[in-house]
């Protein structure tokens, strides 16, 4: 209580006038406007509480004027000198900001953990270690990334694999040859609705299973089935995907794409795994014979 403080009655207790201003300070009066409560409440003490109907608000007085409560306020924000944050304010309505030049510098050692935001589950601020994101950053690097669609060749009766990759727009290329090197990845996306029915595989024989070859799935990674949602074939060039060296190159020098669900959709497309001989013009990033 504003005056007395806090008093334990008992039975028999006499009500003193001072007691008595004890206990009226300390109940919440209902009044539709400040004005209202200045002009019942003539003795009013620092604390004494009302709830403004007009306002729809619980408000205090502090010695001189009402003080509103305001649900969810923050009073008051302080930084430090290396928090990375400025502003803040102990009166009024603070605001914060991110300041990186405000922090003090650092090495990023792999254990140190990073905020995001995860995409996946609504923008959810997770964390990460320094290493996870680093890991990523180095296999995305790596991978190359090509969309594969599937449409008639022009013959009016011959779907094939066209491919687009990088800056390529339209429809794409049709069953393009690619270069491949030792050390890349490549990740075929087949998620397109045109390849629903369809599958993309590798073989060493041109046309795989329609032409008496075999799937070839060393290192080859595959994920859902063509035409959904994130679905992709990915390979990636090892000294085990290459094989052991020869003379004039590797065990495994080209792999045929194709579809085992239909015949010819692969065309004449193919990955070559090892350069040509100089004479033939093509010239291509490094190739490590191992033997």
């Amino acid at each position: 209580m504003a005056a007395g403080g806090w008093f334990d009655w008992t039975t028999g207790d006499l009500v003193t006038e001072s007691r008595f201003q004890d206990i009226q300070d300390s109940l919440v009066f209902i009044f539709s406007s400040e004005s209202a409560a200045n002009s019942a409440l003539t003795n009013k003490v620092e604390g004494t509480i009302f709830y403004d109907t007009g306002a729809d608000k619980i408000k205090a007085w502090n010695g001189s004027s009402w003080i509103a409560a305001e649900a969810g306020d923050i009073e008051g924000i302080t930084t430090s000198a290396t928090s990375g944050l400025s502003g803040g304010a102990t009166t009024g309505t603070p605001s914060l900001s991110v300041s990186p030049n405000s922090a003090t510098s650092g090495t990023i050692a792999s254990g140190d953990e990073i905020l995001f935001g995860d995409i996946s589950d609504s923008n959810n601020l997770k964390k990460a270690t320094a290493q996870t994101i680093a890991d990523l950053a180095s296999v995305t690097a790596l991978i190359t990334n090509v969309t594969v669609k599937v449409a008639d060749d022009g013959s009016g009766s011959q779907n094939v694999f066209y491919m687009l990759s990088g800056s390529d727009t339209g429809s794409g290329t049709k069953t393009p040859a690619l270069d491949v090197s030792f050390g890349m990845k490549v990740r075929f996306d087949i998620s397109d609705s045109s390849l629903s029915g369809h599958n993309f595989k590798f073989s060493t024989t041109q046309d795989g299973n329609h032409n008496s070859g075999s799937e070839f799935t060393t290192n080859v990674t595959t994920n859902s089935s063509g035409g959904n949602t994130g679905a992709y074939v990915q390979i990636e060039i090892t000294p085990e995907t290459m094989g052991t060296a020869t003379a004039t190159g590797s065990t495994i020098e080209t792999l045929y794409y194709y579809c085992s669900n239909h015949a010819g959709m692969g065309g004449n497309g193919k990955l070559s795994l090892y350069p040509a001989s100089a004479s033939a013009g093509v010239s291509l990033g490094l190739v490590l014979a191992l033997s």
